[in-house]
């Protein structure tokens, strides 16, 4: 919704008036019969409580208008209301008129301010003129026209009379001479006399126009001061809660711009917004994704004392997409604002994504000095942190003390992913004994396969139609994770043996950046485990890297050979890359992923699927390419279903300087295919590509345009799952391919 159309013309507008009647002067309404005993602060409290309309303008002057004086009671005084628009001085005249301020009824009308114009002030100090002053100043006038006229007589040619004639021309000549002199020095004295009246007027004019321009400056830093001051008592709660929902509406939609500019016209006019307020913008900064804002917001929550627990938690969530240590930094900070079980949620998510186990360990201590206690939703997030640490038996410690008192409230992701790192961790009666577990849960309550942490409060249909989709798609997760342990305990059986892994991180095919998993790296051995490695460095890991690089360079096993190197970015949970992987044996396979928690995934399809030519990297896309790819080094790359842009001006993983990144990896003829569901991201990457002068030197479509038709047979991933759940969008297919110039 438009602000303007809903708050008045007074957003995105300065607050000085409006001229009405063509400039000539300016139209106020005036409130007569306000009780002098009270005060000037209560006055306009009491008009703004009746108005309820930050863009009018109230103002009471120290002295009445002359036109005013006589007119208005002594006991008495008057008070300006002006707006930009003026016809809401009609709607505010009919609120007021009528209304009582102390024990009076005040009266409202229209009054007219005339435009004082400073160029022409009459002089303030000169005495009025006399009658004889303005006869003088005739005959002055008068006697200095004369010479004007005569000058074109004296041009004249000269008539030729009798004697008689002339004599008595002379003669009336002379006295006419002789009464221009007496004139002439009459006039000398009057014009010496109007000259100092001339200087006077003079120095009077500028005296007043320093006046006048002292008292137009005050009038103008008055009105500048007067919005300040009233910024500072504007609190309508009405626009508050107005703008708050308009602010909840553009975060739904994901409409950056419009939520920016609602949050600064509060701002703006001085309004406080409260918690509720502060957690509308920070969350739909969080859905943003931009978390640079997210702290701007923050800091005017902590300046206002509005920081509440809610909008810590909110807070919190954010840093955990940015920074793991300054988010547990933040929530060891909330002394005075103590955080509940939600705000430690949010960084026990965190760290699922993170993979940072000592985070966690540290969060339940300080939990325990808080004395706040887990919900289900704690006990979740602690089991899949543990499993993908491959701690079988802090799991089964933890379900002991809260399994009772959380029976039926545990979702069964939970017994299925502590069965999957049993079987990694060589603890096979602990695999069988969750995998029952699980089954059990399946079989008597199907509906409990939703999450504990799903949000139960009012949907729209669209969210409903989400929910109810994303809860049949976890089912087939649960049901897919607990074949995979199955099946896998059917094959050890066969052949008597099993797998025995101390901790994911130790694997020698799995390489985490050390930009992004800084406390992953060189992670010391937990002294409860007992250390089964098989990488133990970063740098061991990174040598079976550079071994498999070396192969493919000048020189090595692969470089004449039909084996090639591919690569997938942003590989998800694994789905496609590991059946892709397993599917073609004449080629080694990276993936690559940010998130921890699918990073395991992978790695557990990896080992339980037997597939030898998967490498796995952990990291941010643009800097992992840099960190360990080396030139010209991979045959084909794939971006499956990437994530689009949250909004217009958002960062995005597909850009100029990241396809110049691939195309520095991809060897001569290697090409890249990008597959994504959102066709404005198709239109923007196309868009990319054609425009750049420096992509279209080094990349073309390897058919007639970029985008090609999908096939069939392309692979399996979760997006198929929502193809199979009905969820059938179209997808599209960008297929290009390396230039050497």
């Amino acid at each position: 919704m438009d602000l303007k159309r809903k708050f008045g013309n007074s957003l995105g507008s300065t607050p000085t008036g409006i001229l009405g009647g063509g400039g000539v002067s300016i139209t106020k309404l005036i409130v007569k019969n306000i009780p002098k005993s009270i005060s000037k602060n209560e006055i306009i409290e009491n008009l703004k409580k009746i108005i309820q309309n930050p863009s009018i303008n109230i103002t009471i002057p120290i002295t009445l208008p002359p036109d005013l004086i006589g007119k208005v009671d002594t006991d008495t005084t008057i008070s300006f209301l002006s707006s930009q628009n003026l016809s809401q001085l009609s709607i505010i005249k009919n609120l007021i008129n009528g209304k009582t301020i102390g024990d009076k009824k005040v009266s409202v009308d229209f009054y007219d301010v005339k435009k004082v114009i400073p160029t022409t002030p009459a002089p303030s100090t000169s005495t009025p003129p006399t009658s004889t002053q303005e006869e003088s100043n005739k005959k002055i006038k008068l006697t200095n026209e004369k010479p004007k006229e005569k000058k074109p007589k004296e041009k004249k040619p000269k008539t030729l009379l009798p004697p008689s004639t002339t004599t008595n021309t002379i003669t009336t000549n002379e006295s006419t001479t002789s009464a221009t002199t007496t004139t002439t020095t009459t006039t000398e004295t009057k014009i010496e006399t109007t000259t100092e009246i001339k200087e006077e007027k003079k120095v009077n004019q500028k005296k007043n126009k320093k006046l006048n321009d002292k008292k137009e400056e005050e009038k103008e830093e008055k009105e500048e001061e007067e919005p300040k001051k009233e910024s500072i008592v504007r609190n309508n709660r009405a626009v508050i809660n107005k703008i708050t929902s308009q602010m909840s509406s553009c975060a739904e939609a994901k409409d950056y711009v419009q939520l920016v500019k609602a949050y600064n016209y509060l701002k703006k006019i001085g309004a406080k917004p409260d918690h509720i307020t502060y957690g509308v913008m920070l969350n739909a900064c969080v859905r943003c994704q931009e978390y640079k804002k997210v702290k701007e917001v923050f800091q005017d929550a902590i300046k206002d004392g509005n920081a509440n627990e809610v909008v810590y938690t909110i807070y919190v969530k954010a840093l955990c997409e940015i920074d793991m240590d300054e988010s547990f930094a933040t929530i060891k900070g909330m002394i005075e604002t103590k955080p509940n079980i939600r705000t430690f949620n949010s960084i026990f998510r965190g760290c699922i994504r993170s993979g940072d186990i000592e985070i966690s360990k540290s969060l339940i201590q300080l939990m325990k000095a808080n004395e706040i206690y887990p919900d289900s939703t704690t006990i979740e997030y602690l089991i899949k942190i543990y499993s993908h640490h491959l701690m079988v038996q802090d799991i089964w410690d933890l379900l002991g003390k809260v399994y009772e008192r959380m029976q039926g409230q545990i979702s069964p992701i939970c017994f299925s992913r502590l069965s999957l790192a049993s079987l990694l961790a060589g603890d096979i009666k602990s695999a069988v004994k969750a995998l029952g577990i699980t089954d059990d849960i399946l079989s008597k309550a199907p509906r409990s396969t939703q999450t504990t942490h799903k949000n139960k409060g009012k949907l729209s249909e669209k969210n409903k139609i989400s929910s109810s989709l994303f809860e049949r798609i976890n089912k087939q997760e649960i049901n897919e994770e607990s074949d995979r342990v199955r099946n896998y305990l059917s094959k050890m059986t066969e052949s008597r043996s099993k797998i025995k892994y101390h901790n994911m991180e130790s694997f020698n095919r799995i390489y985490f950046s050390k930009n992004t998993f800084k406390n992953n790296v060189n992670r010391s051995i937990d002294q409860h485990s007992k250390p089964v490695t098989v990488a133990t460095s970063p740098d061991s890991t990174l040598s079976s890297f550079n071994g498999l690089f070396n192969s493919y360079k000048k020189g090595g096993s692969n470089f004449n050979s039909n084996r090639s190197l591919k690569m997938e970015i942003c590989s998800g949970h694994g789905h496609w890359v590991t059946e892709r992987a397993g599917q073609d044996l004449d080629a080694d396979w990276i993936s690559l992923e940010i998130r921890y928690d699918r990073i395991f995934q992978i790695w557990s399809k990896m080992i339980l699927e037997a597939i030898d030519n998967l490498y796995i990297v952990g990291g941010d896309a643009h800097g992992s390419l840099k960190e360990i790819i080396p030139d010209n080094i991979l045959n084909e790359v794939y971006i499956n279903y990437p994530n689009p842009p949250v909004w217009s001006g958002a960062e995005r993983l597909i850009n100029e300087l990241f396809l110049i990144e691939i195309n520095r990896c991809l060897k001569k003829d290697g090409t890249l295919t990008i597959v994504t569901d959102d066709k404005d991201y198709s239109d923007q990457i196309i868009d990319t590509l054609t425009k750049s002068k420096k992509l279209l030197k080094i990349y073309k479509p390897v058919k007639e345009t970029y985008l090609i038709q999908l096939s069939e047979d392309y692979g399996y991933s979760y997006f198929n799952k929502l193809w199979n759940n009905g969820q059938r969008v179209k997808r599209y297919c960008i297929y290009i391919s390396k230039i050497i110039n």
